[in-house]
């Protein structure tokens, strides 16, 4: 596999005040290869959301370099970074940000349309496809009252690959759902990760996190620790065992974080 993004010594910092700065991400590097399903834990106030917006382009980093696909972030304009996000990366929130005035199956084609990659005609045939793949093809002309929050999560993914991104991020994209929704959210996340598109997740569910090839563990805006559990097959058997063996690492890395200045790094392999 080969490197699809790269932080090095990532800094983000906000002023308070007049002297004083408050640093949320402290000199963070991280590695993600093309085609991995990486997931980030940490307590609330560790980081996870602004590394993910400062990774992906989303944020201005303070301090430090971002490579997507070889491209170092920083570098680039505002609308460098609005058209690499637009084309290239695709992003599901648990707040999904649909536009009321338009129906379900609008709000997917939009990013299409702006992409300006394709015709309009192929953008609306990779909707109906991606509508059909989700299961929600009869809500197509649904305005956002009439679905359900699973249904619109899905929406949310519909349009997050309308324009066959290399990595999709997710900041907490189950965390308003039932688990049954989530479930199958997660079914289409690894449906998708299975098809060669990068997966990126901030979660807080160790459940999220444990079908995810790794996991890194976030504490004071760095990443600690992580463990890599390798694919999952999704067998029942297998995701008991995986949630299992991702909660008493997760209980040891908080001990562990706890106990440490600065806690080392810890690979763990679960499956070879």
């Amino acid at each position: 596999m080969s490197t699809i993004l790269q932080s090095e010594k990532l800094s983000k910092y906000y002023k308070i005040g007049t002297n004083n700065l408050k640093k949320v991400l402290n000199e963070v590097d991280l590695q993600v290869e093309r085609g991995e399903f990486v997931t980030i834990m940490g307590p609330s106030g560790s980081g996870k959301s602004t590394l993910l917006y400062n990774i992906s382009g989303m944020d201005r980093m303070s301090s430090g370099r971002v490579y997507f696909n070889e491209k170092e972030l920083s570098g680039l304009s505002e609308k460098s970074l609005s058209d690499l996000r637009l084309n290239e990366m695709g992003f599901i929130f648990q707040q999904i940000h649909l536009l009321k005035n338009l129906s379900l199956k609008d709000n997917i084609i939009l990013s299409g349309y702006l992409s300006g990659r394709r015709h309009r005609k192929d953008v609306n045939k990779k909707a109906q496809f991606l509508m059909e793949m989700t299961g929600i093809e009869s809500l197509a002309h649904n305005d956002i009252t009439q679905a359900s929050g699973g249904q619109l999560q899905r929406v949310g993914i519909c349009r997050a690959l309308i324009n066959d991104p290399e990595i999709i991020f997710g900041d907490e994209p189950t965390g308003a759902l039932d688990s049954k929704s989530s479930s199958e959210i997660m079914q289409l996340l690894r449906t998708i990760n299975k098809s060669g598109t990068t997966v990126l997740l901030v979660t807080h569910d160790s459940k999220v996190a444990s079908q995810s090839d790794r996991v890194l563990y976030m504490e004071d805006g760095q990443i600690v620790t992580e463990i890599t559990l390798g694919r999952f097959s999704g067998n029942k058997k297998e995701a008991l065992e995986r949630e299992s063996r991702l909660s008493e690492w997760l209980l040891k890395s908080d001990d562990h974080v706890k106990d440490a200045a600065i806690a080392p790094l810890l690979t763990e392999s679960v499956y070879n």
